[in-house]
């Protein structure tokens, strides 16, 4: 196997490559299932830090998610704006290490984000992804909005 498309410095990395191995052995079928567990795993991890965090809005809440890698150095992330129930971000760097590993790869693993933002501010959330690394894009482009079901 190449390193280079297996990344596994970080846990999110080790996670970003099995689904990726996963994807590239059995094809697009394997998705909803490699989408179900980080949703899973999303939402765990989004109600253990709504007990730190308390109650927050809503751009409280993905700024809180989202600060290791607006805070890092250089920034990983940027926020392109924000109000009130919608969010854009811009990563400069997959966390997960899927840089050109797909478009599908990413939504499906992706579910994790929206699993914790979910469950971190208690509303639905709608993830539009627009440009992605994994999708050879020159960064990542994401939405975060709460659903008002329309």
């Amino acid at each position: 196997m190449n390193e280079k498309n297996y990344p596994a410095s970080t846990s999110r990395e080790v996670q970003g490559s099995l689904a990726r191995i996963l994807y590239e052995k059995n094809g697009p079928s394997v998705l909803p299932l490699v989408s179900s567990i980080f949703a899973e795993f999303g939402a765990i991890e989004g109600k253990k830090a709504r007990k730190k965090t308390g109650e927050v809005d809503f751009a409280t809440a993905v700024k809180t998610f989202f600060a290791p890698a607006l805070e890092s150095k250089p920034p990983r992330a940027e926020i392109v704006s924000v109000c009130g129930t919608k969010l854009v971000l811009k990563g400069f760097k997959c966390a997960m290490g899927l840089q050109g590993a797909g478009r599908e790869v990413c939504r499906a693993v992706m579910a994790i984000d929206q699993a914790v933002i979910e469950n971190l501010t208690g509303k639905d959330v709608k993830m539009d992804i627009k440009q992605s690394l994994a999708g050879d894009d020159e960064y990542c482009l994401v939405e975060f909005s709460v659903d008002t079901g329309s």
